[in-house]
């Protein structure tokens, strides 16, 4: 049984109950003292229980994108050590800050979850994110140092260059998102190295995955695999923890976790610069309790997918409205397109008409080059422009279900 703080990771009922209340108490008091939006909505409701929550209006994200950038801050800005920023719903940008204290924090949730995974102090363990990194990057590092691993913080870029450093360094854990790995996979395969000649032994992915991945990456790579789950703006990692038996058990001690109309809600009970209360994930879980046989007893969560359209596209996330923007901002404004969404990039088919393409076919090319050099620039994602007419696009539109948009990570 791998457990980092077992004194907290397999807290019985009356335990948990009983930190849980202390510590919301004291969370109800810092909010209506420190944090405007808190003192209104909370007005005279008492919160004298966990149970209680449900009395209290949620945070949403659109109300941390009205207060950006500072405005949810529960300490002046002079105590708060690390900022950082994630995307909303609609790709509103958020922030996200912490004291020294939330840092030391983070860094014991996160090493949580490495010691879950498999890491201990004899470890080297490399993180690359292949230029997707965010908060993520800093969580992990902080986790690492818990552990007294070696780490290597730097961020590859290319499969090619992490591979290279893994063969240097002999990495033995590899922190990366399931795109990175698949690619990593590929490149062992193409060139023919056998997996089993690296040192590695552990592969931590960013995000969840399909049990179809995790297989092929066991495979592929040789190690075990193990997955994260987190949200940006309340900690990811260190929301919860994936033990040996597959099941994302949240670290209860720090968080008070509801489900609401299938919505996951956070209630952060120890941050200090950015406290959160009944916080709308916009994402879709189920939630159990179970005896497990980790030992851990933290409420178990199954993510299910987003609730507001967000995709990943090449590990960044993107909403379509993003997209409508981006080509108004072109003289495809307002033109009709249809989308191909997959992990590795966008597909924008254009309808032709004499309106938007009246003079040369150099015109079109001109577009074309347009709005996949934007895409890059201010998206960070690839796009692949094409053009049909009238009639190609009303058939494609007919049968192409994309335009829906899916949820995913």
């Amino acid at each position: 049984m791998k457990i980092f703080d077992p004194r907290h990771e397999t807290l019985g009922p009356e335990e948990l109950e009983q930190l849980q209340l202390e510590r919301l108490q004291a969370l109800i008091s810092r909010l209506r003292r420190n944090v405007p939006r808190y003192r209104k909505s909370l007005g005279s409701v008492r919160v004298p229980t966990p149970a209680d929550l449900s009395n209290v209006p949620p945070t949403s994200p659109e109300d941390l994108g009205a207060a950006f950038p500072y405005g949810m801050f529960a300490l002046p800005l002079r105590e708060v050590m690390r900022l950082y920023s994630t995307i909303g719903p609609g790709g509103m940008q958020l922030v996200v800050g912490h004291t020294r204290n939330d840092l030391a924090h983070w860094g014991r949730l996160a090493a949580r979850q490495l010691v879950a995974a498999g890491g201990t102090e004899h470890d080297v363990i490399q993180i690359g994110f292949g230029g997707g990194a965010s908060g993520q990057a800093l969580g992990f590092m902080l986790g690492a140092e818990q552990i007294e691993a070696s780490v290597i913080p730097q961020d590859a870029y290319r499969p090619e260059y992490q591979l290279a450093m893994m063969q240097s360094y002999r990495a033995s854990i590899l922190i990366t998102t399931p795109t990175q790995a698949q690619e990593l996979a590929a490149i062992l395969d193409r060139r023919g190295i056998d997996p089993q000649s690296l040192q590695l032994r552990s592969v931590l992915l960013t995000r969840p995955v399909p049990d179809t991945v995790r297989e092929e990456l066991k495979t592929g790579l040789f190690s075990q695999v193990h997955c994260s789950f987190g949200v940006g703006e309340v900690l990811d990692p260190g929301l919860c923890v994936e033990c040996e038996e597959g099941r994302f058990h949240v670290n209860e001690d720090e968080f008070v976790v509801e489900i609401v109309n299938g919505e996951l809600l956070v209630t952060t009970l120890l941050r200090e610069a950015m406290p959160l209360l009944r916080y709308r994930t916009r994402i879709q879980c189920d939630m159990e309790r179970v005896r497990c046989p980790c030992g851990r007893t933290g409420a178990v969560l199954r993510p299910l997918g987003r609730l507001d359209g967000r995709l990943r596209v090449n590990e960044m996330p993107l909403y379509r409205n993003q997209i409508e923007a981006l080509l108004a901002q072109t003289r495809a404004k307002g033109h009709p397109f249809l989308l191909d969404i997959s992990e590795r990039e966008v597909r924008i088919s254009i309808m032709v008409t004499a309106e938007l393409f009246p003079d040369t076919v150099r015109m079109m090319q001109g577009l074309k080059t347009e709005i996949e050099s934007a895409f890059l620039e201010q998206l960070g994602v690839r796009a692949a422009v094409e053009y049909l007419g009238p009639r190609d696009y009303e058939q494609r539109e007919k049968n192409d279900q994309s335009k829906a948009f899916p949820g995913g990570w």
